[in-house]
């Protein structure tokens, strides 16, 4: 794990769960902490339950996860189909031990539903629930739209959110300016919601032009949440 001044605490709890809209890049933000929670040396674990979109799925960085040490259970036959089916040892992010669990759930309101079956096991287990935030996606570009999402998801998966992450991006197009401008929107909603925006999720060259520019670094007003891409697009080779 990066230890940079301005980049945000690792302190997860036992069980972190990860949605938003899909093309939001939560299962890129999902894979990057689950490498970084075992390189700071927790045992860890990333589940990925998204049956909703197979194009950009955690099982892509097998690899990566792989050499880091984490353990990967990944629903959709071992991530080999394209269908939902989610795995029997999901149950197991509820055994009370030291693994860290982050759980990366479908991109809408329909792919979290699936965390009514584990509706009573939540209401005894410690754990954090994240809405990542892309104002580039158009069904969340404005406060209003982010905000419906938001609720909507909360609705289907009958669990509240704790906490918002800011991941406005445009893949390697990203600017400063674009996590920025996120970051304000994403600020909006956390007020309207009452919750606190936990980091801004951004690329090492970002947060290097953030640091030199005293600027920018007045501008930021959470945490840099500093990532590598790890996940290949369905065009890449």
């Amino acid at each position: 794990m990066r230890d940079k001044k301005g980049t945000f605490p690792l302190n997860l709890k036992k069980i972190t769960l990860i949605a938003g809209h899909f093309g939001s890049g939560k299962t890129e933000f999902a894979v990057n902490l689950a490498l970084q929670s075992a390189q700071s040396g927790h045992a860890t674990r990333l589940v990925d339950l998204d049956i909703v979109n197979p194009y950009f799925r955690s099982f892509e960085a097998k690899n990566q996860l792989d050499a880091a040490g984490v353990d990967l259970l990944v629903s959709s036959m071992g991530g080999y189909a394209d269908i939902p089916a989610i795995p029997g040892d999901v149950a197991g992010i509820f055994i009370k031990n030291e693994t860290r669990e982050i759980v990366d759930l479908g991109g809408d309101p329909d792919g979290v539903r699936l965390l009514g079956m584990y509706e009573r096991q939540l209401n005894n287990a410690d754990f954090d629930f994240f809405f990542v935030f892309n104002a580039n996606r158009p069904e969340t570009a404005t406060v209003e739209k982010g905000l419906r999402y938001f609720e909507n998801i909360e609705f289907s998966s009958k669990q509240k959110f704790t906490a918002l992450i800011n991941n406005t991006h445009l893949i390697h197009e990203t600017t400063v300016e674009e996590v920025l401008r996120g970051q304000d929107l994403a600020l909006e909603i956390a007020d309207k919601v009452g919750l606190p925006l936990l980091c801004n999720v951004m690329t090492e060259d970002i947060f290097e032009k953030i640091q030199a520019e005293p600027d920018y670094l007045a501008e930021l007003k959470a945490p840099a949440f500093v990532i590598e891409l790890q996940l290949k697009k369905p065009w890449e080779i």
